[in-house]
């Protein structure tokens, strides 16, 4: 889910050290705008645009907040077409212990991957570098980009060798920004907007009593991947978790359950075949001539 959450200037700086090149996220002159300043650290870095998702880890707050600098068009996009499942910095970025530099020449699972990096390509985003870490409650991933679709040699050195700064750039962002708006109950910008056919049908599922792992099994995806369809009908609905978008979802008509409302009324149970419903059942022995 890639939808633009704009927060306010920080009222305070944060008490480290910071490097000049951060110095307009830390202590923004009167008129200057996060994009701006972005855009600054940004070229700085050597990259053209970047998103950025804090995704809460705990029961309690289980919503998604992404800022981004990616054209609305690829926003909206990689939103109602779920890009999330095919999308190979999250599909297996979470497994790396480092930064994923990426280009178009990475490997992905199937041709799936390669058409999703062929439509980011369309909107500038070619190739980057992929962050991943945990901080306090929050899963956070940090993606900056640049429009080139091929890395040379040259290119990927001078993006590693700017790893550190990067990740000061990610940490620094999540402490002035994101987590002031999370921490002041702000809601995400995507709420009250539709759901993607995806997220309904995880929404739908979970009425009917499926956990994770099952829809995942179901819909041909990871558990992590239906828990993040999962956030992004949360922040749509404006709940807090799982229980709530599901109980809202049905308050509001999105879903309906069948009598017993649990999993044996859902469609995909019903349209199992006759032998898995079988399975686990004595078999009945042939009558004695």
């Amino acid at each position: 889910m890639l939808i633009k959450v704009q927060p306010d200037v920080p009222a305070h700086s944060p008490p480290v050290s910071t490097p000049p090149w951060l110095a307009p996220l830390v202590h923004p002159t009167a008129g200057s705008t996060l994009s701006g300043a972005v855009d600054g650290v940004l070229a700085h870095l050597g990259f053209a645009s970047m998103v950025y998702g804090a995704k809460g880890a705990g029961p309690m707050d289980e919503r998604v907040f992404v800022w981004t600098t990616a054209p609305p068009e690829w926003v909206q996009e990689y939103d109602q077409n779920s890009y999330v499942e095919i999308d190979p910095r999250v599909r297996s970025g979470w497994d790396l212990p480092l930064p994923l530099v990426w280009d178009s020449t990475m490997r992905v699972e199937d041709a799936r991957g390669t058409y999703f990096l062929e439509r980011a390509a369309r909107h500038g985003i070619g190739s980057g570098v992929a962050m991943y870490f945990f901080i306090e409650d929050y899963m956070v991933m940090l993606s900056l980009n640049r429009p080139e679709r091929v890395l040379s040699a040259v290119e990927r050195s001078r993006m590693e060798a700017r790893m550190g700064d990067a990740l000061h750039f990610g940490y620094l962002f999540h402490w002035l920004y994101m987590r002031d708006v999370i921490a002041r109950g702000m809601r995400p910008q995507h709420h009250g907007a539709p759901l993607s056919p995806r997220e309904h049908q995880c929404v739908h599922f979970a009425a009917h009593g499926m956990t994770s792992n099952d829809i995942a099994v179901k819909l041909g995806i990871t558990e992590r991947t239906a828990n993040f369809h999962f956030s992004n009908s949360i922040s749509k609905l404006g709940v807090l978790n799982r229980q709530e978008a599901v109980a809202k979802a049905v308050s509001l008509g999105l879903v309906k359950v069948g009598a017993l409302g649990n999993s044996k009324q859902s469609a995909y149970f019903a349209s199992r075949p006759a032998a898995r419903r079988q399975r686990g059942r004595p078999k009945s022995k042939s009558p004695s001539r």
